[in-house]
């Protein structure tokens, strides 16, 4: 009861008191009425503390921040969010995944199952970490760990088979039957995208199309919003080469041929017969590096002597320098584009994506990642867990502080009190978790 109420208790007793003519349910009723005022009737301090409540419980939860390794499905790191991601349903591909996280946003869903009401913040605490945690090139990396985990993929970043750095940051669902190369990009709302020429050219040839994900975070709404396109062997000309409106760009020139003008060269391109011979001509394309284009044209040539004469020491020891070369060369003109003092690299801004009728676009909704935001998802979900699990949290939280304490204070009598406390903390863990296993786990409905 809050001091107010108190005095105005202690006041209407008193008036009573004095007035013996004043009716006992009068005084109720009067007292009635100013907790009314103080709670019933006032939705904010309510608000408030619905709040605090929802707060006090994200905080008691397990933290994850995300690294690299997240991309890796063979770390200790993947191994142990992939437990949490398991939780995540929906179908094996890209919208499924997020569709089916994003569910947990809305207030009209009909999620019941504390697993997954937990996980999903606890996954939301994760994304919000990437965000705030990392400046902006550590970010994009984490990112990619972080989807790779959700997609069920693993990050990439060696130069492939072919000699190619790979333009796929990840690939999703990569145990399954259907693999899919992802390009991922964390940026601004008004941002426009980009990437290299080189790597695009090569990453075509190598999958036949390159899938990307675009993520904008959103200051003003505390979320990120996610859309994905597709670049194709013969979508991606018009779609680096046409404005929204329809004209020609400066992309036009990334496939200028030599001695041929823009607009020539691109109808030369549409007119191969086979992407072999549009993959060919696009080496030779002014947006195309000369030098790795030469360093493979090497390799060519001495897989070929290599081939012709097997039994030649000289032959071998000449491929393999090749490819050396051609690797070196690769690793290069990635540094050159990531340090942005080199390479040649296409835009696309969100106004063309979204007037393209020939590339297949889709937004596929947003994520929060404010405090704010995933507090306001907590606060949504609140009433579906039951005492005993907040308890749980809690109770696991004070154990670890306690313990730290009790190994860490230099006052000892301090320790030892933390130390009881901390039992003290294992026994409610203990009654929680009997608890919770009694009760089945609700499935959710959709």
């Amino acid at each position: 009861m809050s001091d107010y109420i108190k005095d105005m208790f202690i006041e209407v007793s008193t008036r009573a008191t004095a007035h013996t003519h004043e009716s006992t349910t009068n005084i109720q009723d009067e007292i009635l009425d100013l907790i009314y005022e103080q709670f019933v009737a006032a939705p904010v301090p309510i608000q408030e503390m619905a709040t605090d409540r929802a707060k006090e419980f994200v905080l008691s939860l397990p933290k994850f921040v995300p690294t690299e390794s997240w991309g890796d499905p063979s770390s200790m790191d993947r191994q142990q969010i992939t437990k949490l991601f398991n939780v995540m349903g929906g179908a094996s591909t890209i919208e499924g995944k997020l569709q089916f996280l994003q569910r947990i946003v809305d207030p009209s869903s009909k999620i019941t199952s504390p697993r997954r009401i937990i996980s999903s913040i606890i996954i939301l605490e994760a994304l919000r970490a990437v965000v705030t945690s990392f400046n902006a090139s550590s970010a994009g990396f984490v990112f990619e760990g972080f989807l790779s985990a959700l997609f069920q993929g693993v990050q990439e970043a060696e130069i492939s088979a072919k000699g190619n750095l790979p333009i796929q940051d990840l690939i999703a669902f990569s145990e399954s039957d259907r693999p899919v190369p992802i390009s991922l990009k964390l940026l601004n709302k008004t941002t426009n995208i980009e990437g290299s020429y080189t790597n695009l050219i090569d990453g075509l040839d190598e999958f036949g199309e390159m899938i990307y994900i675009v993520a904008r975070k959103d200051p003003d709404s505390g979320g990120i919003a996610i859309e994905k396109f597709r670049f194709d062997q013969n979508n991606f000309i018009d779609a680096l080469s046409t404005s929204a409106r329809g004209g020609s760009t400066k992309g036009a020139n990334l496939f200028q041929l030599p001695k041929k003008t823009a607009s020539r060269s691109i109808a030369i391109l549409k007119s191969a017969n086979s992407w072999q011979e549009k993959y060919d001509l696009l080496q030779h394309t002014s947006g195309y590096s000369e030098r790795i284009r030469k360093k493979r044209e090497l390799v060519s040539q001495t897989d070929q002597a290599a081939a012709e004469d097997s039994d030649s020491e000289e032959a071998q020891d000449s491929q393999l320098s090749a490819r050396q070369e051609l690797s070196e060369a690769v690793t290069e003109e990635w540094g050159m584009l990531l340090e942005r003092a080199g390479g040649t690299q296409w835009h696309i801004s969100p106004q063309q994506l979204i007037s393209f009728g020939f590339v297949e676009y889709q937004e596929l909704g947003e994520l929060p990642y404010s405090e704010e935001a995933i507090l306001n998802v907590a606060r949504i979900h609140m009433d579906k867990l039951n005492l005993e699990i907040m308890e749980l949290f809690t109770a696991t939280q004070n154990l670890s502080e306690n313990v730290n304490r009790y190994f860490l204070v230099e006052n000892r009598s301090s320790a030892i009190n933390s130390g009881t406390r901390a039992i003290q903390d294992s026994v409610k863990i203990q009654q929680s978790l009997q608890s919770q296993l009694n009760e089945p786990d609700v499935e959710e409905t959709p």
